[in-house]
């Protein structure tokens, strides 16, 4: 499947800032399963950007102002095209988890981590989730997989970035990092080694992925935009949904997303075995993966500091299209603002500077 995906970042400060400086995660992977056919990263005011990749193999994109500024505006523009994964692997004794060798190989995806810590209560949900399960690793991780929209409900700005599984567990309610979070523990609390996967997906609800449309539109149908409905001359729908015309079929398709995040489990003599824990199925060609880490620490969209008093705000899009569509609209006002974490410091500018971060939904 062909996809275009444009991400637009805008950083907004109440005053000019003398300085900011930004880690950007955006950019698809290529792998076995995935090709990115272009990338390019544009920023208003034009700045160089510096690319690096970092311990996990993800691409970063470092960009910094050194100049009083008020705003900046990041376009991260990439074609990839995905191919359909292999379904599951075939079935593994959950006694192979145990092999000295896979365990040393797969260490700091078995320990807890910043955003994954459990204590009894996750414990007792992950023994419950896989208590029909028979002696097969990707069986118990499916179980674990659908189990977890069972003890969270999807509500987006349910959450902050920080909560723990427990509050999670408490709550539930979540978005889908929550959801990728909960499922990385429950694995690991029971010797299954699990990432935490960030990427995006082509699906107009995340909760649920059908097989698509029959014009290769994105998973679970849309209506037409039309007056009644709000449509524009992009097929904007609502708030933040662009809807396929359905004639001629040949018309362009995209629609307005968050980031997304999903799993991905470690299964002997197999390798990487991907699900996702938002919509309790598999991973397809609508998924396209940025990176991959610990947790949602190892791979966040973007990560920054300023140095200034003012008050900042971040604002994020993505749009994915398929087949094409024009990546002008990218210059259409931002309609959802991101849930970030962006504090200016407190007094001594030169010293103390806070990381923005955006939440992914």
């Amino acid at each position: 499947m062909r996809l275009d995906i444009a991400y637009r970042l805008h950083f907004t400060y109440a005053e000019p800032v003398s300085e900011s400086q930004n880690e950007i995660r955006v950019r698809p992977r290529d792998d076995l399963r995935q090709q990115v056919l272009s990338y390019r990263l544009t920023t208003t005011p034009a700045t160089r950007v510096l690319q690096t990749r970092d311990y996990f193999g993800t691409t970063v994109d470092h960009l910094g102002m050194r100049a009083p500024h008020d705003d900046l505006l990041v376009v991260a523009e990439a074609s990839v095209e995905t191919t359909p994964t292999d379904g599951a692997p075939a079935p593994v004794s959950c006694e192979r988890l145990g092999d000295q060798q896979f365990v040393n190989q797969h260490v700091e995806y078995l320990a807890p981590s910043q955003h994954v810590q459990w204590g009894e209560l996750v414990d007792e949900v992950a023994s419950w989730a896989v208590r029909g399960a028979a002696d097969d690793v990707c069986e118990r991780v499916l179980a674990v997989a659908q189990a977890v929209p069972t003890v969270l409900t999807y509500e987006r700005g349910s959450t902050s970035i920080g909560v723990t599984l427990e509050e999670l567990i408490d709550g539930g309610r979540g978005v889908c990092q929550d959801f990728a979070h909960l499922a990385v523990g429950m694995l690991r609390c029971i010797g299954i080694p699990a990432r935490y996967v960030s990427g995006y997906l082509f699906a107009l609800d995340e909760t649920r992925l059908d097989e698509g449309s029959d014009d290769g539109g994105p998973a679970a149908g849309a209506e037409a935009p039309n007056a009644s409905n709000g449509g524009n001359s992009h097929g904007l729908v609502g708030e933040d949904v662009f809807a396929p015309e359905r004639a001629p079929a040949a018309t362009p398709t995209a629609i307005s997303v968050q980031t997304h995040a999903w799993i991905e489990a470690a299964v002997p003599g197999y390798g990487w075995h991907a699900l996702d824990p938002t919509n309790g199925g598999s991973v397809s060609e609508r998924h396209v993966v940025i990176g991959y880490g610990r947790d949602y620490n190892d791979v966040p969209p973007v990560r920054g500091v300023f140095n200034g008093t003012a008050d900042a705000k971040v604002d994020a899009e993505v749009i994915i299209a398929q087949p094409t569509a024009p990546m002008s609209m990218v210059t259409e006002p931002i309609r959802r603002q991101a849930r970030v974490a962006v504090n200016p410091p407190a007094t001594d500018t030169s010293a103390q500077q806070q990381a923005a971060q955006q939440q992914q939904q």
